[in-house]
């Protein structure tokens, strides 16, 4: 009797040293527990750790037989280990978590933790309870802030991009976005730059397209208009019904010719020409348009002269630059003064083959030499020779023809009076 009271005010000095490091029932208090009562302890300490929290103590207590005193069936290999890291005389036994003890019967027991390898133990609560968690939770809300607010960086201009992109694709074609980039400089403000150059584009080439089509509707309009004028009046006065047939005969030739230079305008757009492409004589086919226009160039008391100083080969379509470099030269005789000449010269400057045609007219205002290779664009100022006859097409179609042949085509204004059209193209 007098043994088991002392016993139990040993167990309660255990228990309340347990309290006090907040610890389980591991292997150290049940180390001391059965060195002090032995299996009646044991009893004890299970029954307490029914009614605490767990079915068992996380503890395996092993006999010499290899038996668990709990039930518990035992690892072969986690009690090699255990046996082995008895014998470890490099790690002091009170900081081992493997310990053996003698019972007062005399008994062996081998104790060792269930759990070793990520399962919670009183070591690492310990540890767990020692960690900063202020400083962590501040380094998280930090860190989630700079997270969201690099998100929030990276997505904006996107976001501005797909407005952009939505708007654009409503019509607006007057949207930009680069304005939105801020200081930005990315890959971003880079796709940015990019969607306004195309929407620039896209818009102006609308913008042209509304703009020929307006044209040919009122370059229609006036002969067809003459037309109707010129049949009316023939019903009503049947006496001048050959003269007004040569009217609407005119008037025909007229839509003929304006239908004929926007059909090669729309072929040209079209690509129409890129299989027609063979090599050619560049000299020879200027040489034989400037006999063609000499011809229509003398009756008007004018001359074109021809300055050629290089062989020059290119590949491309005949045709379409026969019809480039005729409509240029066209142009210079209506502008070029009587008693005057055009001139047309034909180099070669490296790999490129530079085709000039230059008149001995007014010239044309710095402000609308731009505006010259635009269609249904004629410049009719009262000091100019003489009022300009077609439709405005016929450098439309030359630009048109030079770019499709990787040229370059520019107008400038000669010092000593007169207009100058450069073709480049290459050899």
């Amino acid at each position: 009797m007098h043994n088991q009271e002392r016993f139990e005010e040993r167990f309660e000095e255990l228990e309340s040293k347990r309290r006090r490091e907040h610890g389980d029932f591991g292997v150290y208090f049940l180390a001391e527990a059965l060195e002090e009562g032995g299996r009646s302890a044991l009893d004890n300490v299970v029954e307490r750790h029914k009614n605490s929290r767990h079915k068992e103590p996380p503890v395996y207590i092993v006999n010499n037989d290899g038996i668990d005193l709990l039930g518990k069936k035992v690892p072969p290999r986690r009690l090699e280990k255990a046996r082995a890291a008895v014998g470890n005389t490099q790690v002091p036994e009170h900081k081992s978590p493997t310990q053996q003890v003698t019972t007062p019967s005399g008994e062996t027991l081998l104790l060792f933790e269930v759990h070793r390898n990520g399962h919670p133990n009183r070591h690492n609560r310990n540890y767990i309870r020692s960690l900063p968690w202020g400083t962590l939770l501040i380094v998280i809300l930090g860190s989630l802030s700079f997270s969201a607010g690099l998100a929030w960086y990276i997505t904006l201009p996107i976001r501005h991009l797909r407005e952009a992109t939505n708007r654009f694709s409503e019509g607006k074609l007057d949207t930009r976005v680069m304005h939105k980039m801020g200081k930005r400089k990315d890959e971003i403000t880079d796709l940015a730059k990019d969607f306004d150059h195309m929407a620039e584009q896209v818009q102006q080439l609308v913008a042209n397209q509304k703009r020929l089509l307006n044209d040919v509707s009122h370059e229609l309009r006036s002969p067809l208009a003459r037309l109707q004028v010129a049949i009316e009046m023939s019903r009503q006065q049947p006496k001048k019904t050959e003269e007004l047939m040569q009217r609407v005969e005119k008037e025909s030739q007229r839509l003929d010719e304006l239908v004929g230079e926007l059909l090669t305008l729309s072929q040209i757009e079209a690509d129409v020409y890129n299989n027609e492409s063979d090599y050619f004589e560049i000299s020879g086919l200027v040489a034989s348009i400037v006999d063609d226009a000499e011809f229509e160039a003398t009756s008007q008391q004018k001359q074109v002269d021809f300055n050629q100083q290089d062989e020059v080969l290119i590949n491309g379509s005949i045709e379409l630059l026969r019809r480039a470099i005729e409509n240029v030269v066209r142009n210079a005789i209506y502008h070029t003064a009587e008693q005057t000449q055009v001139i047309v010269t034909l180099v070669k400057e490296g790999g490129v083959a530079v085709v000039t045609i230059c008149d001995k007219g007014k010239g044309v205002s710095e402000e609308n030499l731009a505006d010259l290779f635009q269609p249904f664009v004629r410049i009719n100022d009262r000091n100019q020779n003489v009022k300009i006859p077609g439709y405005g097409l016929g450098l439309a179609i030359a630009r048109r023809a030079v770019e499709v042949h990787q040229g370059d085509i520019r107008a400038y204004n000669r010092p000593n009076g007169g207009l100058c059209i450069e073709m480049r193209l290459p050899v």
